[in-house]
């Protein structure tokens, strides 16, 4: 099984790290999931999917049901009652063979695991998705939050004509980012399917309310959003896939609100931190030139807690 593609390595190998991937990559990447991430999974009421729209570009997009409408009826088979939130915008549209990256994210015990693959069924209200790579994370950067997702299979099933375009000066837009602490981002790698390291990706990214930042483009560019990129897994899975295809979609929750907020853009990557204001424990900065912004008003994932703030920002210099 290839672990990883030419992206990934080149950055492993940019950053000095490629030796150390390699062992996590042996060890704990593999074409299977361990029996306690099939049971994670099964206990999960939300996944995050990264999915492709027809031009292949990513998008990043959260799957909500009750307790049970993931299962897992073998080691390397989900089956998923319900269908990718942004589906309903129909922007994008699962179908039986498409590559698809899902990310499980308890946020109430900071536990995620990963899996990338390919659809295997594809209806109206479920998934069935085959396992590629299967590897769990660590939970840095995760701030802890009690969720109540909105459940459309029993109440309402958005339409299209329910997401709204947004002008990236949006002030509702430009309010979220400046208090966001959590977004996921979907990336790809440049080939699909020709090896079992190809494929989409969906990752989450944390850091203190204002981490992420717009830059004001001049009249003949677009705005862009950065973002710092701190100490992780030595994996580099996105920036990985930014190297080899720029493609990327946010996600982008406002958890007071339960409201929505998609990116769509190319990224890149900022190598020398000296370019920008500097950013404690930035060790690089990711910059996403915006393409496309929607927006979903209706509440889907509402905070009922207090959040509780990963330690691993505490720590940062």
């Amino acid at each position: 099984m290839a672990v990883f593609h030419q992206g990934e390595l080149s950055v492993q190998q940019r950053v000095g790290v490629a030796d150390i991937a390699k062992a996590i990559g042996d060890k704990a990447i593999r074409n299977y999931m361990p029996e306690q991430h099939r049971e994670f999974f099964s206990q999960q009421v939300l996944l995050y999917a990264g999915v492709l729209d027809n031009q292949g570009h990513p998008w990043a997009s959260p799957i909500l049901g009750e307790q049970g409408f993931v299962s897992s009826p073998n080691a390397t088979t989900l089956s998923i009652e319900a269908r990718a939130l942004i589906e309903y915008a129909q922007v994008a549209q699962l179908s039986v063979g498409d590559s698809i990256g899902l990310l499980g994210l308890e946020l109430t015990t900071r536990r995620r695991n990963r899996v990338n693959g390919l659809v295997t069924y594809s209806s109206e209200q479920a998934l069935r998705f085959e396992v590629q790579q299967s590897f769990g994370n660590c939970p840095k950067y995760i701030q802890k939050r009690e969720l109540k997702p909105s459940v459309f299979n029993h109440a309402f099933v958005p339409k299209a004509a329910d997401f709204r375009e947004l002008a990236v000066s949006d002030v509702v837009l430009e309010q979220v980012l400046r208090h966001c602490d959590t977004f996921f981002i979907a990336s790809r790698a440049a080939a699909l399917n020709s090896e079992d390291s190809d494929g989409v990706d969906i990752s989450h990214r944390g850091g203190k309310p204002g981490f992420v930042h717009v830059l004001k483009g001049k009249s003949d560019k677009m705005p862009s959003l950065v973002f710092p990129d701190f100490s992780g897994n030595n994996l580099f899975n996105t920036l990985g896939n930014i190297v080899a295809d720029s493609r990327v979609g946010l996600y982008i929750p406002d958890f007071e609100t339960g409201c929505s907020f998609w990116i769509k853009g190319k990224a890149s990557i900022i190598w020398d931190v000296s370019q920008l204001k500097p950013y404690p424990g930035a060790q690089r900065f990711v910059q996403v030139s915006i393409e496309q912004c929607l927006s979903l008003t209706t509440p889907t994932l509402v905070q009922h807690s207090d959040v509780e703030f990963s330690p691993a920002l505490h720590n940062l210099p």
